[in-house]
């Protein structure tokens, strides 16, 4: 018996015609002996072929978790044992780091990219940074089945190495060291990362010279690298020649999206200790012209269809990618809308350098309608496939309508049942599209306790139980309770999605309620069921009936006469009309579209009703964002009618007057005092009819969750027309801002009147509403 080294083995191997009778596995401590053995290409059985055993030796190397590997045989007449002696690398259960001051160890975990714990193994992770070889679907195959921990190769401790290297460049220090140590514990070892930040370096100023067209602020804001600042409590920004390099690619970008095609840039930095001053230099070049744009391969729309405004909007005739991105989008979306999905196109850019002119190319192809084949709803555990079917704008076999798609997804997103819609296409024939509707599913129980405030409730606190999706049929159910100083409501409702099978919403309420205002307080306990349809994609009309009991209690003395007729206990039996276009992309905070309600209520004397009278109410909202100089801002005009008269020789009950003046009227006055007043005591007493215009502008402060906002109200609360005069309005303007949690809008306003009244003589009134804005 005579043992070989691997070298001999396969360099003497093909001599002799013989069998593997057995492979044995040593020295492997942390990658089980089964995974080793499915990697090999030599099997017990197998005739032996030195070829097989030199392959088994590169692809357990490339797996990257061998130190050594070695091969030696056994040889009984024809038969060999081959006895496969491997060094492998321990399995990694802990990532530590030591030294890191500046960058503490979870954002660390985020910058490299990888576990620290064991845990659920990453296969993108493990594989982000090889090129696509062999090696990877053999690593692959290993971490897959791998039971305990991370097994990293050196590669991997490197890579990681490499990255924290990186992550504190980006902060300024360019001097990091990094090392690292395997310390083994309980059969694995934990791996150490040791670092030594060194001496921070800093931005002290950057210097921006050539830039013609373009203010120093506007190209600062395309790098990450950035000036000291006060006032952006900026007060020692890192310096990193990696970063500054990156952030003028960024600004030769920008400036060639803007026509500067022969743009170039270049720097120095001064060093003063760990100070750096940033000298950037441009050339900018001319300005090309964009000479125009040619559309070819269009049969459905006209040139000036596809073009758009895009050139129109192209002030001074430059060259913008901006602009050609702007008609390519407009094509896609023109022809999305007609069925043709899977149109394409050719962009080719014709640069006339001695004429500074830039010519475009757009050839289409149109390709064929697409038709919807198979619909598929997927991720809904508790959703009834019917729900969401029923909200799809598309069925089989229709035409695909890329608007009515994105319109599907609003509508299943908006049911409220869901974190996350997608609609997917998939091709299945040559022009039917299959459709994936994926859904989300988030909790729909909901639990919710806080407060609210407005100018006429104070400060009340709210308990509500709603279940949306109940049972998965997509119905509504819930219970709330509202308690405060000067309010009380209390309410059980359930709403009955799709009643009869048609797009109808049965909703029903209980409830009772009570408000206390300066000098009275009254109550409301009553029932209403409200019947609505959806029209079309946007219209919705309503009708139902209330039937409740009103009482007045605890009216001052000192009350009006109008409120102290009031006194007692009625009955109210009402019929409610309503129909509504919403288009509002979200009815938080909304940045496009718009709201018009118009509401009719008749009471009537039926089932032992005591009031009489119509009232008749129209609202319209619209919202947008400016498109045209891009600030920002969010504009909403509003603007709101209401008359309400009486019949049958009776008044109008005084909580169906309108009281103008307040949050949600005219800003700057106190509830109801924009309207009439009792002349004795200067209380408000409501009126028949009102009139209200507001503009509001909302800038983003920051993302889209804090805005500040400019705005002016005006109108009145008046009895006869004649009352209605411009010198009669009343007005407030002031400044604001709106923050949009997740809970709920919180709106502060301080606004000024533009003209004193009785009783609210105050300049200026601050204006607080926790909850709905609108």
């Amino acid at each position: 018996m005579r043992k070989l080294t691997s070298a001999l083995l396969l360099s003497f191997g093909l001599l002799y015609a013989q069998t593997i009778e057995r492979i044995e596995i040593e020295g492997a401590q942390y990658v089980p002996e089964e995974i080793i053995r499915g990697l090999l290409r030599a099997k017990e059985g197998f005739s032996y072929d030195p070829s097989a055993i030199r392959e088994d030796i590169r692809r357990l190397y490339r797996t990257g978790f061998f130190d050594r590997i070695e091969v030696e045989e056994e040889r009984v007449g024809d038969k060999v044992v081959l006895i496969y002696k491997v060094k492998d690398l321990p399995v990694i259960y802990k990532i530590e780091f030591v030294g890191n001051r500046k960058i503490k160890a979870d954002e660390l975990e985020k910058r490299i990219g990888i576990e620290t714990e064991v845990g659920k193994i990453d296969i993108e992770e493990i594989t982000r940074d090889y090129t696509s070889s062999p090696a990877i679907e053999e690593k692959v195959e290993v971490q897959r089945r791998l039971k305990l921990g991370r097994v990293l190769s050196r590669e991997e401790m490197e890579v990681i190495k490499s990255r924290i290297i990186q992550a504190y460049q980006k902060e300024g220090y360019t001097n990091v060291q990094v090392s690292y140590e395997l310390v083994p514990k309980k059969g694995a070892s934990k791996l150490v990362y040791k670092i030594v930040e060194g001496e921070p370096e800093y931005v002290s100023d950057i210097e921006i010279k050539g830039n013609k067209s373009f203010k120093r602020s506007k190209l600062l804001g395309f790098m990450q690298t950035k000036p000291p600042s006060l006032l952006a409590l900026r007060l020692r920004p890192p310096f990193s020649e990696e970063v500054l390099k990156e952030d003028l690619k960024k600004i030769e970008e920008f400036y060639r999206s803007e026509g500067f095609l022969e743009v170039q840039t270049s720097y120095d930095v001064k060093k003063e200790n760990n100070k750096y001053k940033v000298v950037i230099q441009i050339t900018e070049g001319k300005r090309y012209k964009l000479r125009g744009v040619k559309i070819e391969g269009n049969t459905y729309f006209s040139e000036r269809e596809l073009l758009g405004n895009a050139l129109k909007k192209n002030r001074g005739g430059f060259y913008k990618s901006a602009v050609v991105e702007s008609v390519l989008r407009n094509i896609k979306t023109k022809y999305s809308q007609i069925g043709f999905l899977n149109v394409s196109f050719d962009k080719q850019e014709q640069v006339d350098r001695e004429k500074g002119e830039v010519f475009v190319l757009i050839r289409i192809y149109e390709g064929e309608p697409v038709y919807a084949g198979r619909i598929e709803v997927k991720g809904n555990y508790e959703t009834r496939d019917y729900v969401i079917r029923r909200e799809l704008k598309i069925q089989e076999g229709d035409l695909i309508n890329q608007r009515e798609l994105e319109r599907s997804r609003t509508r299943i997103f908006n049911l409220g049942y869901y974190q996350d819609v997608e609609i997917n296409l998939s091709p299945s024939e040559k022009n039917k599209w299959d459709i994936e509707t994926k859904i989300r599913e988030r909790f729909t129980g909901q639990f919710s306790v806080g407060l609210g405030y407005n100018q006429v409730s104070g400060v009340s606190g709210f308990l509500s139980i709603r279940k949306g999706n109940f049972l998965g049929t997509g119905d509504i159910a819930g219970f709330s309770m509202s308690f405060g100083s000067k309010i009380k409501d209390n309410s059980l409702s359930y709403t009955k999605k799709w009643f009869l099978n048609q797009p109808l919403d049965l909703s029903g309420f209980l409830y009772d309620r009570r408000l206390e205002y300066t000098t009275y307080t009254v109550s409301r306990t009553g029932i209403d069921l409200i019947l609505s349809r959806e029209l079309s994609e946007y219209w919705k009309i309503s009708g139902g009936i209330s039937a409740q009991v009103v009482k007045y209690s605890d009216i001052s003395p000192d009350a009006s006469p109008i409120i102290r007729q009031e006194e007692g206990t009625r009955q109210s039996r009402k019929l409610i009309f309503g129909i509504s276009r919403d288009t509002r992309d979200n009815y938080l905070f909304p940045t496009k579209g718009s709201l018009t309600e118009i509401g009719y209520t008749v009471a009537l004397p039926f089932a032992g009703g005591t009031e009489r009278f119509n009232k008749i109410t129209l609202s319209h909202q619209t919202f947008f964002q400016d498109t045209l100089f891009d600030t920002g801002f969010v504009f909403n005009f509003r603007s709101s009618l209401g008359v309400v008269e009486p019949y049958g020789g009776k008044t109008i009950p005084l909580d169906e007057r309108f009281f103008v003046g307040g949050d949600f009227t005219i800003r700057g006055y106190k509830y109801g005092y924009a309207g009439p007043l009792d002349p004795n005591i200067l209380e408000p007493i409501g009126s028949k009819k009102q009139f209200i215009l507001s503009v509001e502008a909302n800038y983003p402060l920051y993302k889209t969750i804090l805005y500040g906002s400019v705005f002016y109200d005006t109108g009145l609360g008046f009895n006869e027309l004649k009352e209605l005069k411009a010198e009669n309005l009343r007005g407030g303007y002031g400044i604001g801002i709106r923050f949009i949690t997740p809970f709920a809008p919180i709106k502060l306003d301080w606004a000024f009147k533009t003209k004193r009244v009785p009783g609210d003589t105050s300049k200026s009134r601050i204006h607080f509403v926790l909850g709905f804005f609108f």
